[in-house]
């Protein structure tokens, strides 16, 4: 039902509730130097694409030879190595000949053409910012919540969804001139894969198919084909499995398409609807002082909540404080519940409804307002 966010307790964090930022994260960013890192390997003849790609025959099918030979080859590490593999290729075309200065530049040309198209149409990843399906694991408390010092934001999904701001959100992003990416209102919440491997996918199908040959044979074998790749961009070894992580994703501008393959920080950074903040868990070791600086933001916020309603339908739940207590005998965290905020006012632990309008969060359910109109209709 819910998901949840752990986040420190410093000035960068208490903006971002203030502000309800989202940031979402290159896979340089990331703690896990292999995460969002799909697997594309060439592992089959290189004949046709030099031949198409370099005037020389004789030279492409050399060449073509020493990369088929050394496959399989990652497509990131070729990229890496690629310039020892050039001199290698120029040795073995040039072996046991007299060649001229205007020869090698051809030849150096033809490489540098061939890694330009590599570089063109390589793997892009994409950005993402990490959810988690529990709320009470004392490693995500440890890590990423500042050593419990923190707080932990408790989202309430609508159709697996979580929105931007209605107000600020963005349609679209520049990537280059006279040419935007467009931009949904809803981000899915997909779940992290656990495995050690991943199964490689033929690297030649990221290239044109007027040099590779390569095509799909069905249209359902083309979305199989992207519903791998997106899987492996979704997976992280095992050893992450305790976060029980789960992500949303902004896709990576084409590069092929636009000539660029990246969003700056600022293009990055988006604004959530709050209204989907169903709750608040302060960390075992939170000082008094921030507890006391979280609440003042959320008190705001609360009273602002529902002056900017917009046409269309909305969705109001109750808002749900709670701590997390480390227990001794069990050595595990506990979530203690603490205020429940309705709509206009606040219960108490033990007052009158307490326990019925607790049930009804737990259950997610909330109401929606449309045109004035109000439902309490389930909410998926």
């Amino acid at each position: 039902m819910y998901v949840y966010r752990y986040r420190s307790s410093n000035l960068l964090s208490q903006k971002g509730l203030l502000y309800d930022e989202w940031y979402f994260a290159s896979k340089e960013e990331l703690n896990d130097p292999i995460d969002m890192q799909s697997k594309f390997e060439f592992s089959g003849d290189w004949t046709r694409i030099l031949t198409s790609l370099w005037e020389n025959d004789h030279e492409a099918k050399i060449a073509a030879a020493y990369l088929t030979k050394i496959g399989p080859v990652s497509y990131e590490q070729l990229i890496i190595d690629f310039h020892a593999h050039k001199e290698k290729i120029i040795e073995r075309v040039f072996s046991n000949r007299h060649f001229s200065l205007m020869e090698l530049s051809k030849l150096e040309n033809s490489l540098e053409h061939l890694l330009a198209l590599l570089n063109l149409y390589a793997p892009g990843s994409g950005y993402s910012i990490s959810l988690s399906r529990t709320n009470s694991d004392m490693l995500m408390w440890s890590h990423y919540a500042a050593s419990h010092t923190g707080f932990c934001l408790t989202y309430r999904p609508i159709n697996g969804c979580l929105n931007q701001c209605p107000i600020r959100k963005k349609d679209s992003l520049a990537v280059a001139t006279n040419h935007l990416s467009s931009v949904s209102a809803a981000f899915e919440i997909e779940d992290i894969n656990y495995k050690d491997q991943l199964h490689p996918i033929d690297a030649f199908s990221l290239l044109p198919v007027i040099y590779t040959g390569y095509s799909f044979d069905s249209e359902s074998s083309r979305l199989e084909y992207h519903k791998k790749v997106r899987e492996q961009l979704l997976t992280k070894n095992k050893c992450w499995q305790y976060e029980q992580e789960c992500r949303l994703m902004l896709r990576q501008p084409t590069k092929w398409i636009s000539g660029c393959s990246a969003y700056n920080s600022l293009q990055r950074l988006f604004y959530y609807d709050f209204s989907q903040v169903t709750g608040i868990i302060f960390g075992a070791r939170m000082s008094s002082q921030d507890k006391e600086a979280i609440r003042n933001i959320i008190s705001h916020k609360m009273l602002d909540k529902y002056k900017n309603i917009l046409g269309g339908k909305t969705y109001v739940f109750d808002f749900l404080y709670q701590q997390a207590e480390i227990c001794p005998s069990s050595r595990s965290v506990k979530i203690v519940d603490l205020d429940l905020y309705l709509m206009g006012s606040i219960l108490k632990p033990g007052s009158a409804q307490y326990a019925d309008r607790l049930d009804r969060w737990r259950r997610g359910e909330g109401m929606a307002i449309e045109n004035g109109n109000f439902s309490y209709d389930p909410i998926l």
